[in-house]
């Protein structure tokens, strides 16, 4: 009886070890390791391409474009003090109106480069925009490192209050 409980352990040990070998081997293998959940819950549209993400030294050469809207979503202190140049303030806590306008604001454009002060701060922005867009061509990219990352770089910036903020609480 021993020794039929031997086999069947020493079996089932040399079947899990061939198991995660060839696991391992395959590229589209499961992960053993630490889970990590997605950043957004919520699936891109059928059709939408996802959200981009785009270090500082590619992003910027989209900035010359007329086709470009750059959305900053840091709180206002922040924007205000330093930001990429042209950039329209949408920060994470606005409400669905001011989303709505950032999107109306996007008519006749092809590119919308969001950023934060990290990729993780503004991807589940850029992917609420990228479902609420119209047209599902409209490219949606997200800086990498976001405004950290842009200034490291030494890029174009500005400063100063959001002025289509202030003009809002009058």
């Amino acid at each position: 009886m021993v020794g039929l409980l031997g086999r069947a352990l020493a079996l089932l040990l040399v079947g899990s070890g061939i198991g995660l070998a060839l696991n391992g081997a395959r590229p589209d293998g499961l992960a053993l390791r630490a889970f990590s959940p997605p950043a957004s819950c919520a699936l891109p549209a059928a059709g939408q391409p996802k959200v981009e993400v785009l270090p500082p030294v590619e992003a910027v050469r989209l900035c010359g474009d007329p086709g470009v809207v750059i959305a900053d979503v840091r709180p206002p202190t922040q924007f205000a003090q330093g930001h990429v140049a042209q950039a329209i303030h949408l920060p994470c806590a606005a409400p669905s109106t001011e989303a709505e306008s950032a999107v109306s604001r996007l008519a006749g454009k092809h590119t919308l480069i969001v950023y934060g002060d990290s990729t993780e701060e503004a991807r589940p922005v850029a992917e609420d925009l990228r479902r609420r867009l119209p047209r599902a061509d409209m490219r949606v990219v997200v800086l990498d490192g976001g405004f950290p990352a842009w200034n490291q770089a030494g890029l174009a910036c500005s400063s100063g209050p959001c002025l289509e903020c202030a003009e809002k609480k009058k």
